[in-house]
């Protein structure tokens, strides 16, 4: 293993305290080997609790050998899911380079907070919520009382449509998870105080309309240099009715390219690249996603919301990708357009990724209808 590729799958670093207790779900260990198998079969998992090698799936596994991206062939260094101050320590301990950026910058740029404020130096934000969001420092969630004035009194500027529902986010978090709501232009003060330690530990919060979504979208990048960003795919999230993701569809072009087969594709591919830029700017390489939806307005039209966050790192969608580009290399997708990466499809539909998990699949499809998207997934597309 001298010259072999360390990987440390730190999914849900973001959150500090309890990212190794989730990291033992089984889905997430899926994830974490899925994200393995883009990287060169030598490429081994390292740290506590690591789970085992993969083993790619049937003709998938004759080309083990080769990185899904170019970048992830990194050779002799350890590589994290996301640059943490841990994976780099964990680098030092393995006596190799720390693959990644610096985790100071990456914390940074993976703030939703930079997200938001390069949005609006790129006038990036839809006009029918610009100026609705309040950002708060983390030794500004003091006293729980002062902090919810605060906050209802920024809502009761809003316009009253946006009053109705609103969300607090931690600034520094993985899928969706320590929100708090608000409604009719208040937040409950009880729930609010117990959450502010955690919110503080999380790099703040971020307070926003609610909107209604009607289509989840991502990016995904590759960041290599000073401006240079290349755009990897556009993708549609599949979620749950509640938010939860199950996984990734896009439509494959003959030349290998990949986007999200949406109307948005081309404003959300510009913004991506505008908010890769500014991070490349504050030092940032390395492959990350942006994540964007459709969300409709008070006079009823859909409106793309281009920039919610930058996830710093690799993602699904990075994965989802990296299984469409083995695909076509083995010749699998040569006759299809459409594909749908993830979880909860239904019986033995389409190829296993994993040679002993078949819970992860790649659905091919000429059709984009025939994809067995889950039920919330059918209807948002019918």
């Amino acid at each position: 293993m001298t010259d072999a590729t360390r990987l440390f799958a730190n999914l849900g670093a973001e959150e500090e305290a309890s990212w190794r207790r989730m990291s033992a779900h089984p889905r997430v260990r899926t994830v974490a080997r899925l994200w393995a198998g883009l990287f060169p079969a030598s490429a081994r998992l390292v740290g506590e609790g690591a789970p085992p090698a993969p083993r790619l799936a049937g003709v998938l596994a004759d080309l083990d050998e080769e990185p899904a991206f170019p970048f992830c062939a990194p050779g002799r260094a350890l590589v994290p899911w996301l640059a943490t101050r841990e994976a780099e320590a964990l680098a030092r301990s393995e006596g190799v380079p720390f693959g990644a950026t610096a985790a100071d910058v990456v914390r940074r740029v993976h703030d939703k907070a930079f997200a938001h404020a390069a949005s609006v130096a790129a006038s990036l934000v839809p006009e029918s919520f610009a100026g609705t969001t309040l950002v708060l420092e983390p030794d500004e969630l003091g006293d729980a009382d002062a902090v919810r004035c605060r906050i209802e009194a920024a809502v009761a500027r809003w316009p009253a449509p946006l009053r109705e529902s609103f969300v607090l986010k931690p600034r520094l978090g993985t899928s969706g998870r320590g929100r708090l709501s608000g409604r009719a232009g208040r937040i409950d003060s009880e729930r609010l105080g117990g959450s502010l330690a955690r919110l503080r530990a999380s790099g703040g919060v971020l307070v926003e309309p609610w909107l209604e979504r009607t289509l989840d979208l991502s990016a995904q990048l590759h960041v290599a240099g000073p401006g240079d960003v290349r755009v990897l795919g556009t993708l549609r999230q599949v979620v749950t009715k509640y938010g939860g993701p199950t996984g990734h569809a896009g439509r494959i072009h003959a030349d290998g390219s990949v986007d999200s087969g949406t109307p948005w594709d081309d404003e959300l591919r510009a913004a991506a690249l505008a908010l890769g830029r500014a991070a490349s700017n504050a030092g940032y390489r390395g492959p990350c996603g942006v994540d964007a939806f459709v969300f409709r307005g008070p006079d009823g039209a859909e409106r793309l919301r281009p920039i919610v966050e930058l996830n710093a790192r690799f993602t699904a969608g990075t994965i989802a990708l990296g299984c469409a580009a083995r695909a076509l290399r083995a010749g699998l997708a040569r006759a299809a357009r459409a594909f749908y990466f993830g979880f909860e499809v239904a019986g033995d539909a389409g190829h296993a990724i994993l040679a002993d998990d078949p819970s992860a699949r790649l659905c091919l499809e000429a059709d984009p209808r025939a994809l067995p998207l889950p039920p919330s997934q059918r209807e948002r597309s019918a």
